[in-house]
């Protein structure tokens, strides 16, 4: 029974876990920063495609120095068809927007508001603050819907 238990809960890894196993390049980028950094990096459980590639990329004061500091990271998943989707967590509270005028807003399903940045139609951009951590998902690609985006949104692993 014991033996079963401990398969189970090594088999069910996270979105963020199981980006490092199959990535190399990922694990080597996340190594590097700070466990701090590591900790509040999330991904999606459900993409929108199949990736080909994924990257991680992060925004840091000095540039380039994973151990100074860091202000945002980002999952970026690519197919060779040329659909991009990158998911941003910014490392910052006090991150700020351009939000003038009027904002479109909709609802994940566990009732946070989520601000659409764009819906046209190449691109799809949303960000929402969760546990005082911003996040932003952009899904670029002609064949999708802003659902598509939500989807993914709603999978996100915290």
């Amino acid at each position: 029974m014991i033996i079963f238990i401990i398969l189970a809960a090594c088999s069910d890894q996270g979105a963020v876990e199981k980006l490092k196993k199959n990535y190399p390049n990922v694990n080597k980028e996340m190594e590097q920063l700070p466990t701090e950094v590591q900790k509040k990096m999330v991904a999606p459980n459900k993409l929108p495609f199949q990736p080909k590639d994924v990257q991680l990329t992060y925004a840091a004061d000095p540039s380039g120095d994973p151990k100074g500091d860091i202000l945002h990271t980002e999952f970026a998943y690519g197919n060779e068809k040329g659909s991009v989707l990158r998911v941003t967590t910014f490392q910052k509270k006090n991150v700020n927007f351009n939000d003038e005028g009027e904002k479109k807003t909709t609802k994940l399903k566990d009732g946070t508001e989520v601000v659409i940045e764009s819906n046209s139609s190449n691109v799809k951009s949303i960000r929402w603050n969760k546990d005082d951590v911003y996040y932003g998902m952009m899904l670029m690609g002609s064949q999708f819907e802003m659902e598509d985006l939500l989807k993914s949104a709603n999978s996100m692993d915290y």
